[in-house]
C-alpha cells in the first residue's frame, strides 16, 4: 500500500513499547506514516499516529480549535498507548515535535524518551510575529504545508491556514520554549539545515536548553521541513530505531 497517499490515523499493536508519533500544524498521519510504519517494522513497538483536532478536513474546522485542543488529542493517545505498554517514547514532525516535547515535560511520569522532527520552540522570523499584530488581517493566511526538496513528494494539507490558529500556535510553542529545562528524559532531535518554515536555529536552542543529559541533534542535510517525507526519512528511522531500543544509561 503506498502509504504517503494515505491521511487516515492508525494504530498498530506491538510490543509493551509503544511509540507515539505527532503529525504537524494543519497536516495529516499522512506526512509520518512512512516514518511510522517503518518503526513499528524495525523494533515491534506499538504505534499511534494520531489526528489531532481539527486536522484532516477543512480550514473552517481547524479555526474552531486551539492549542488546547491539540494537546487533548495528544494526551489522548497518551493515555490508550499507557494501557498498552510499560514504556513510551513520544515523537514528532513540526507543532507535533512542539507536543512531543510539551507532553514529556508536563507528563514525564509517563514519557521516557522523546523525539522531536523541525519542532518549532518559539523562535520565528520577525515578519512571523509581526503578523499576528495585523489590525484587521485575513481570516484565512496562505498555507505552509509541503516544503519538501524531493520532487515526487507531497504533504497532504491545508492550502490555508485560519488566522486565529496562528495566535494559538505562538502560544503553544513559546511556551513549550520556555518549559525546556524541566525535561529530563533522553532526546533525539532532527533538524534540516534548510527550513522555509521552523528556523533551524530551534533545533540547537532545544539541545541547550533541555534539563536533559542525554541529548542528540542530527542534522539532516537533504531535506526541507517535511523530513518524514523527505530524502532523509529512512535516516530518521534508522536513527529513532536505535534511540527507541537503546538501553537506559546507568545512573
Amino acid at each position: 500500500m503506498d502509504y504517503d497517499s494515505d491521511p487516515t490515523p492508525f494504530y498498530l499493536k506491538g510490543s509493551r513499547t509503544g511509540v507515539l508519533l505527532l503529525h504537524g500544524f494543519t497536516s495529516t498521519p499522512q506526512s509520518v506514516a512512512h516514518v511510522g510504519r517503518a518503526l513499528h517494522e524495525a523494533t515491534g513497538a506499538t504505534l499511534s499516529v494520531p489526528l489531532l483536532a481539527g486536522h484532516g478536513k477543512t480550514p473552517e474546522a481547524l479555526a474552531q480549535t486551539g492549542y488546547r485542543a491539540w494537546l487533548a488529542s495528544a494526551e489522548s493517545a497518551l493515555a490508550r498507548l499507557r494501557g498498552d505498554c510499560d514504556r513510551i517514547v513520544v515523537g514528532g514532525l513540526s507543532l507535533g515535535g512542539t507536543i512531543a516535547l510539551n507532553l514529556a515535560i508536563r507528563f514525564a511520569d509517563q514519557v521516557d524518551r522523546v523525539v522531536t522532527i523541525n519542532g518549532s520552540t518559539g523562535l520565528y522570523r520577525p515578519d512571523q510575529v509581526a503578523n499576528l499584530f495585523c489590525d484587521q488581517p485575513d481570516r484565512f493566511q496562505r498555507g505552509i504545508g509541503s516544503d519538501i526538496c524531493h520532487p515526487d513528494r507531497r504533504e497532504i494539507c491545508y492550502d490555508e491556514i485560519p488566522f486565529a490558529t496562528m495566535h494559538e500556535r505562538f502560544v503553544l510553542t513559546c511556551a513549550t520554549g520556555a518549559m525546556l529545562p524541566r525535561l529530563t528524559q533522553p532526546v533525539l532531535i532532527f533538524q534540516s539545515r534548510t527550513d522555509h518554515v521552523v528556523a533551524p536555529e530551534n533545533g540547537l536552542r532545544i539541545m541547550r536548553d533541555v534539563g536533559s543529559a542525554e541529548v542528540s541533534l542530527h542534522w539532516l542535510e537533504r531535506s526541507f521541513h517535511v523530513a518524514t517525507l523527505d530524502h532523509d526519512r529512512d535516516l530518521i528511522v534508522q536513527k529513532t530505531a536505535a534511540f527507541i531500543d537503546a538501553k537506559p544509561c546507568a545512573v
